[in-house]
């Protein structure tokens, strides 16, 4: 009986890992933003490294199965599938934000472009993650 109640995930730490990894995005986001305003590649840079930190998490949740899918009775996904696939779209998305780190680290001429659409994408998983956080249980 006891380990049927610390197998199922807790409503407060699912809230916990989508509401960490979106202020994580918004950070990054801002930071970004901030260092193109500013013309401050360390604001680039801390934006950068702030994704990355949010790939790790998205790693980590989903080698640990952190998120446990319940049965799906068919009508609708549910909220922790949605989640897993946007925890999966975050490590994917990490490997966007390593090769934007290297071209910034050889400084090859298409930094800027990768710059861009390193933010698209992270405005995109913005309003996925919102998205999932406000849905119905």
């Amino acid at each position: 009986m006891q380990d049927t109640l610390f197998s199922v995930m807790q409503p407060n730490s699912f809230l916990g890992y989508t509401s960490i990894s979106q202020w994580a995005l918004f950070l990054g986001i801002a930071a970004i933003v901030f260092g193109w305003i500013e013309k401050k590649e360390k604001f680039v840079l801390i934006g950068q490294l702030t994704f990355l930190m949010l790939g790790f998490l998205a790693l980590y949740v989903l080698l640990t199965d952190k998120i446990i899918v319940p049965q799906n009775n068919g009508i609708q996904i549910s909220k922790e599938i949605k989640a897993l696939a946007y925890f999966k779209s975050v490590a994917l998305f990490m490997s966007l934000d390593v090769i934007t780190l290297l071209l910034s680290l050889f400084k090859i001429r298409f930094l800027k472009i990768s710059i861009y659409i390193l933010v698209f994408f992270a405005l995109m998983l913005f309003f996925m993650v919102f998205n999932i956080q406000q849905m119905a249980n």
